[in-house]
């Protein structure tokens, strides 16, 4: 199905035509690889979660049912050449919101991905939106959400713009913040602004005790390193630890390890993986990994052999990233931690924030309009009578 809009045209792509189509399998979807990755490559806003390589691989080892992908299209301007692939929308649906019986199509979100922003090719990005919502409006949709989105980035503003061209609100459901990187002048002021001078003296005096048991290093996983002994390390480490007692660590869970190795693959293989770990003559005492997207990344996963607690390991490690974040040629020069909000590790050494919420826009019907009119009020009335019920409950 073909929705045109009448826009600008860009260098390369043909604005004035854009279209959509919908893949609703992996292997449909992945003869778009090529297409995809020069997308992500100039997407709006990053998101290494909707990238070939782990979207793909999410869809296979999840298997979520009903997953469908639309895409959106922009005609080349040179004659005889494919169209670019200009935005990408992962999509599921149900049949209620918020126990109101009403058909809401989402984007995709689940337990391994940190953000479920769309991509949108930068240069055409409120015309991507504006035919997405053309798509939507022939759906049977009432409502449509995005979860897990910035509150400030790229895709929000293009949102914004595309709404309000449409006549729309959004609602916004939820929001939290979390820890965010943006380099400092130097590491060192960096560092010396995150934490007192009391607890920096103290970390470099547990640096020094470790390395006075044997042989302290810092590495980094090359590009021509051998990931699956690395991640062999990984997942040993993480089993030792409080997940491995609880039994939710990767190796529990049969789908959550295939899908993890699925992703340090793909991502290693597009020179999008980094991983950094602290060694004790040999031994691996901390690891963590990255997901390199656009010019920034996207903290994974972090791991640490708890028996070495008393000298606070992952904190030495996140120290040596931000020393390397900040003095390496070609690091990146933001990162989201995807951390939870208030984390008691990350929150403290990362200085910036994001606001990470979720968005409820009508889908284009009147229905879909009534109630983005009405969230605001029955969230105020639940909000009065929580209140007035907990003001009578402690009288009595």
């Amino acid at each position: 199905m073909q929705n045109p809009a009448t826009l600008t045209t860009t260098e390369g792509l043909d604005a004035r035509g854009l279209y959509t189509t919908v893949e609703d399998s992996p292997d449909a979807l992945e003869q778009h690889v090529a297409a995809w990755d020069m997308l992500a490559a100039h997407a709006a806003e990053p998101n290494p979660f909707y990238e070939s390589y782990a979207l793909l691989s999410a869809w296979r080892h999840l298997r979520p049912e009903g997953l469908r992908v639309v895409c959106v299209w922009a005609p080349s301007v040179l004659p005889g050449k494919s169209a670019h692939l200009a935005g990408l929308f992962p999509i599921v649906q149900r049949d209620r919101y918020k126990g109101v019986p009403l058909r809401v199509y989402s984007t995709w979100h689940h337990l391994y991905l940190y953000s479920a922003t769309p991509l949108l090719r930068a240069e055409v990005a409120p015309s991507v939106l504006e035919t997405f919502f053309a798509w939507l409006r022939e759906t049977d949709a009432a409502l449509f959400e995005l979860p897990g989105i910035t509150s400030d980035g790229s895709f929000r503003h293009a949102l914004i713009d595309t709404l309000n061209r449409l006549g729309a609100r959004a609602f916004q459901d939820a929001v939290h913040t979390r820890a965010f990187y943006r380099p400092g002048p130097s590491a060192e002021l960096y560092i010396d602004n995150a934490m007192s001078g009391k607890k920096r003296k103290e970390l470099r005096r547990q640096e020094r005790r470790l390395g006075e048991s044997g042989k302290l290093v810092y590495d980094e996983l090359s590009s021509d390193g051998d990931l699956d002994a690395w991640l062999a390390e990984f997942l040993a480490l993480e089993s030792l630890g409080w997940k491995g007692r609880a039994g939710t660590s990767l190796e529990h869970d049969q789908q959550a390890l295939a899908l993890f190795r699925a992703y340090a693959h793909g991502a290693f293989t597009r020179k999008k993986w980094m991983a950094l770990g602290m060694r004790l003559d040999g031994r691996a005492i901390a690891l963590e990994c990255n997901l390199r997207a656009g010019d920034g990344a996207v903290a994974f996963k972090i791991a640490y052999d708890e028996s070495f607690a008393r000298f606070s390991p992952g904190v030495l490690l996140e120290l040596e990233h931000l020393r390397r974040l900040h003095e390496q040629p070609g690091a990146p020069v933001w990162m989201d931690s995807g951390a939870a909000a208030d984390h008691p590790m990350i929150g403290h050494l990362w200085r910036d924030k994001i606001a990470i919420e979720t968005l409820v826009v009508p889908a284009g019907k009147s229905l879909g309009d009534f109630t983005i009119a009405a969230l605001p009020l029955v969230r105020w009335t639940a909000q009065a009578v929580k209140a007035r019920w907990n003001q009578l409950r402690r009288r009595t």
